[in-house]
């Protein structure tokens, strides 16, 4: 983009949150720097205040501004970057695609973070485990302990127990995600895009990068969404507005192909 100024997106190349940041950017076309944080001591964020990612930042020295939490930092890309826009193009596309994404945030996203606090299978919870630290460690070296306990550390990790609050954890697991894949394909309303709209929004990138993240990083265990024919359809169609790699991981981490 002719004259863009630098951005630079900060966070772990595994988070969700981070991911999808890392989609609105791609999306919108948006040269950006991808900076992994240290886990631990979180030193590269520390300009922000912030213990928690996504971080952006816009410009460089005194003219940088910064926003974290996906959703403000997507709502911040339109207002200083109008191509492409997420939001959707009138006020009524901006409130069917927030109240979509409010639903992504409350039931999608925790329930991908179930299976690694309640392991299903230890096996999976394990093995996925140690290759999430895998993709960390490559983007900033961590601790070999850390990355061996990873699996452990994720299941007591208080931040992630916060996120999966509100599930009705009494519901069987695969129930559960047969539910949200019906509620998904609910909100397309039949259209190419969520909400039926014409063109991908905020909520198609959010909710593509949660459903195959695990799928093109070949982590272990049922991927319930991609069973459905509507909802593979549906991720074809936004892949094709993304690169080839649309993750944040380098390529070699992708196990395997886009849909084809």
């Amino acid at each position: 983009m002719t004259d863009q100024p630098k951005i630079k997106l900060y966070g772990y190349p595994t988070s969700p949150f981070v991911i999808k940041v890392g989609c609105y950017l791609k999306y919108k076309k948006l040269d950006f720097e991808f900076v992994p944080v240290d886990p631990i001591k979180r030193e590269q964020i520390k300009f922000s205040g912030q213990r928690q990612v996504p971080v952006l930042t816009i410009g460089e020295g005194d003219k940088m501004e910064w926003k974290a939490d996906s959703l403000q930092i997507g709502q911040w890309l339109d207002e200083r970057f109008t191509d492409k826009p997420l939001l959707g193009v009138n006020d009524a596309e901006r409130a069917q695609i927030l109240e979509i994404d409010a639903w992504a945030s409350k039931w999608l996203l925790p329930a991908r973070f179930r299976s690694a606090v309640i392991w299903v299978s230890a096996r999976d919870s394990i093995r996925n485990g140690w290759m999430l630290s895998s993709a960390m460690n490559n983007a900033i070296s961590i601790p070999f302990t850390l990355r061996f306990l990873y699996p452990w550390v994720i299941k007591r990790t208080g931040f992630i127990k916060n996120i999966i609050r509100n599930i009705d954890l009494d519901e069987p697991h695969w129930d559960m995600h047969e539910r949200l894949a019906d509620e998904l394909i609910a909100h397309l309303e039949g259209g190419p895009y969520m909400g039926g709209l014409g063109e991908p929004s905020l909520v198609d990138l959010s909710v593509y990068s949660t459903v195959i993240f695990s799928y093109l990083t070949g982590l272990h265990g049922r991927n319930v969404y991609l069973e459905r024919p509507e909802i593979v359809d549906w991720c074809k169609r936004v892949q094709a507005h993304l690169p080839d790699n649309p993750m944040l991981v380098p390529d070699s981490y992708l196990k395997r192909p886009l849909l084809d």
